[in-house]
């Protein structure tokens, strides 16, 4: 397997719409095309793995100015690994990726949210160098649109 990352292109839209099914979040190849074309902004990225021209995982970034701080934080914001190919170092090139990415936007750190039932997702970070620092709460305001 010879795996290449790269920025995501509109026509990996419809791997990444399984694969992000494979996480659990439902999507359409429309949306997921206004995913890709959000993420050409210039604080966004998505990457994308790929052996040939199939797309086996993504990673999707964002970096931005918290008023506590001087420097940049880079957040990932989506991660996934294809079910058929997880373990086999895939995943490793697109974080190492990701925090090159980040050096270069002179971020100071990386941040990214897990769900609570993903425990071996929370060991993969913490193997890596990241550390649990505090906790996420969220209140839904809003319908999602249907």
């Amino acid at each position: 397997m010879k795996i290449k990352i790269e920025a995501a292109k509109s026509e990996d839209a419809a791997r990444l719409v399984i694969l992000l099914g494979q996480l659990g979040y439902a999507a359409t190849n429309l949306e997921m095309l206004d995913k890709i074309q959000q993420h050409n902004n210039p604080t966004y990225k998505l990457l994308v793995a790929k052996d040939e021209n199939q797309v086996l995982g993504f990673i999707a970034l964002h970096f931005y100015h918290a008023f506590h701080h001087v420097a940049p934080i880079g957040r990932i914001t989506a991660f996934c690994i294809d079910e058929t190919v997880r373990g086999s170092g895939i995943g490793s090139l697109l974080l190492t990726a990701a925090e090159d990415y980040f050096l270069q936007q002179h971020c100071f750190k990386i941040e990214v949210t897990s769900n609570l039932k993903r425990t071996r997702t929370h060991q993969y970070y913490r193997e890596r160098g990241y550390t649990e620092t505090s906790r996420h709460f969220i209140k839904i305001v809003a319908k999602k649109n249907s």
